[in-house]
């Protein structure tokens, strides 16, 4: 029996794809020199932005949803120290579950929190402390300078901070030393996730992204002070954000220890940044001992609130039945986690090893730790929210391009299974809100389809 027919076919294979390969090559030796210049950077984060904000904006289609199905009524309420939401928080298509916590806090803050006493105020209707304020409060401020109603003025945030995110991703730390390709398909990826359109929704990412990538972009040109700020600015917007200022800190540390002659003056700066790298978490919990009693009322009042109890044992001890449901509910976020794990796992050697060691301690550091934080937290109870997380363990991309750049079958079969998920799953289940009629339209509706 002859293989010849095999071997031809395989041989026909190879050829497309080389040729393929070629193709793009050239195609991206041609975009290079253009690609890292601010008029073309600033023309990819609009356009990705748009295209974002273009498709969450259209999602709403499949449930009647327009942009805004409240002109006029901005969110408000009629007696803030009884209501527990404001009316019309979720006017906006892109204003879904979380961001109502956020709107309120923008709205409210904690003025009408009972007063200090023995135990949190977690069954409070006017006290909510399961969330961080920072976000909320930052759309506050926008609001007062701007006159624009609290859930626009959170949008306008999220979108300018996404905006300024995109566009700091293809500047020259990173391309210099991932390679203009590998940064491109990188922000590629990013967008593609099953949770990009979070860049365009009223949620905190937005804001802990730009921050995050901010402080890499202090420390690649050593501007600590300012490196030190913005992470510590990270860590006070959401719990996974103290990744990227225990990451900087760190990568602060690789740097001195690399250095010949260290004093006295050099370890007491160390140490003043290291303590700046933690700000914003360190703001937090001063506002909550001193007004609550608790500085960890957030991590309490969360598992008063959600049902759980997060803890080291419950990592290393899971019940099985958390991973079950993390695979069996809508969102499949165990699967996700486990995806991001494996592409990490087998890119970041590649991936990282193009950055000097402190940078590649602070990327390190900032993916394990954010993992960690929110595995930690939401695992017993089946990973909830672990693709939104996700996001901030930026060198989660870096891994998959390096991985994905040389085999585009591979990419090609990835793109299809996370741009499928993204609509027809997360960002249905996002733009659906709750409520049964979503398990109907984007999760029923495919079993009945088949």
């Amino acid at each position: 029996m002859t293989t010849a027919p095999f071997d031809r076919l395989i041989a026909g294979w190879n050829r497309f794809w080389a040729r393929r390969r070629a193709g793009v090559d050239r195609l991206g030796a041609a975009l290079a020199p253009r690609a890292t210049t601010v008029p073309f950077r600033l023309a990819v984060a609009l356009l990705l932005l748009a295209v974002q904000f273009l498709v969450a904006v259209r999602s709403g289609d499949r449930f009647g949803a327009p942009f805004d199905r409240a002109p006029g009524h901005p969110p408000a309420f009629h007696d803030p120290s009884r209501e527990r939401v404001p009316a019309n928080w979720d006017r906006l298509v892109v204003a879904r579950w979380d961001s109502g916590q956020y709107i309120e806090l923008g709205l409210r803050g904690y003025r009408y929190c009972p007063p200090r006493g023995p135990a949190l105020a977690v069954s409070s209707a006017t006290c909510n402390l399961a969330f961080y304020p920072t976000y909320g409060l930052v759309g506050r401020w926008v609001g007062a300078l701007t006159g624009l109603p609290i859930d626009f003025a959170l949008l306008a945030v999220s979108l300018v901070c996404s905006f300024l995110f995109l566009f700091l991703w293809t500047g020259p730390a990173l391309t210099e030393r991932l390679g203009v390709a590998e940064t491109y398909l990188a922000l590629l990826l990013f967008n593609t996730f099953t949770t990009g359109y979070c860049l365009v929704t009223i949620q905190t990412e937005p804001l802990t992204l730009v921050l995050a990538m901010g402080a890499f972009m202090a420390f690649s040109r050593r501007w600590h002070l300012l490196g030190a700020l913005l992470a510590g600015a990270t860590s006070g917007v959401r719990i996974t954000g103290s990744a990227v200022g225990l990451a900087y800190a760190a990568g602060l540390l690789v740097e001195q220890l690399q250095r010949p002659g260290w004093t006295w003056r050099d370890w007491a700066r160390l140490c003043g940044l290291a303590v700046l790298c933690g700000w914003g978490e360190l703001t937090l919990m001063a506002v909550h001992a001193i007004r609550f009693g608790d500085p960890l009322a957030y991590i309490h009042a969360h598992g008063q609130a959600f049902r759980h109890d997060p803890s080291l044992s419950a990592l290393l001890w899971p019940d099985p039945e958390w991973l079950v449901e993390g695979i069996d509910y809508p969102l499949h976020e165990a699967l996700w986690w486990v995806a991001a794990l494996f592409w990490y796992l087998l890119g970041r050697r590649e991936a990282l090893a193009r950055f000097p060691p402190a940078q590649r301690t602070f990327w390190a550091l900032t993916f394990w730790v954010t993992i960690a934080i929110a595995t930690i937290g939401m695992l017993p109870i089946a990973l909830v929210g672990m693709s939104r997380y996700l996001l901030l363990a930026l060198p989660l991309f870096f891994a998959m391009a390096v991985v994905m750049k040389p085999r585009p079958a591979l990419l090609a079969v990835w793109l299809a299974v996370s741009i499928w998920h993204y609509w027809n799953i997360d960002l249905c289940t996002y733009t659906g809100g709750m409520g049964w009629h979503v398990l109907k339209v984007c999760h029923e509706g495919h079993l009945l389809k088949s």
